[in-house]
């Protein structure tokens, strides 16, 4: 499993020698004239105007149209390993997300790619499980910038609704990559906060910045509804 991953050495890395991460020097201007000096990370396999997807997908059953479930995956981010030492195992609880292949460009392309990577990663969205369950992609956000005052990095956000048709409709299998490692999770949305505060605390996982502020946002609306 994925919890048995484990660091053997960090070693510098240049720029030529890099396939997917590249490190740039921004020259600019700022409003006093002032020339200036920035370094950012960028993918290298940018394809169009966002390099990756990820889904927020709510899962209901007949019994819970109304207590939806969220549907996450966690694996092993060797960068959070390094980071994180011994207050954490390297595992990270996240959405379901991937990078944006060729052919998959706009938003219609933007969408396959976010069935594609549910698939991938989770088993829901594919089309042999037509009888079992309903896939729908409600939503496309904007683009946004996953960490701009360090990288070029961009991302879109889908958000896929899956009504399944009878509640004790099987596990589909997930069809990951050679190399990926992924667990899913069913957690109910209500409870997102708690549970994942449990995991950090009890099982030293990690979670996802995107995802631990999409849990302080539920929390904090229910404070202030």
């Amino acid at each position: 499993s994925a919890s048995s991953s484990s660091i053997k050495s960090v070693d510098p890395l240049e720029d030529s020698q890099s396939k997917w991460v590249g490190l740039r020097s921004i020259t600019w201007q700022d409003p006093t004239g002032r020339e200036r000096h920035w370094e950012t990370s960028c993918r290298k396999t940018k394809k169009g105007e966002a390099d990756a997807v990820a889904i927020c997908c709510l899962i209901t059953r007949p019994s819970t149209r109304e207590d939806p479930e969220l549907l996450l995956v966690s694996q092993y981010r060797p960068p959070v390993a390094v980071e994180g030492g011994k207050s954490t195992t390297g595992l990270v609880i996240e959405m379901p997300a991937g990078l944006i292949d060729a052919g998959e460009e706009g938003d219609e392309g933007t969408r396959r790619a976010a069935l594609r990577e549910l698939r991938e990663e989770t088993g829901y969205g594919n089309p042999d499980n037509a009888g079992s369950e309903d896939v729908q992609v409600v939503e496309l956000s904007p683009l946004m910038y996953n960490d701009p005052g360090m990288s070029t990095s961009t991302m879109k956000l889908a958000c896929v609704r899956i009504a399944l048709k009878e509640d004790d409709t099987p596990d589909p299998v997930a069809e990951p990559d050679e190399g990926e490692f992924i667990e899913k999770r069913l957690v109910k949305l209500s409870g997102l906060y708690d549970e994942l505060a449990r995991l950090i605390k009890d099982e030293k996982y990690a979670v996802d910045a995107r995802l631990s502020h999409f849990a302080w946002g539920i929390k904090l609306a229910g404070m202030v509804g």
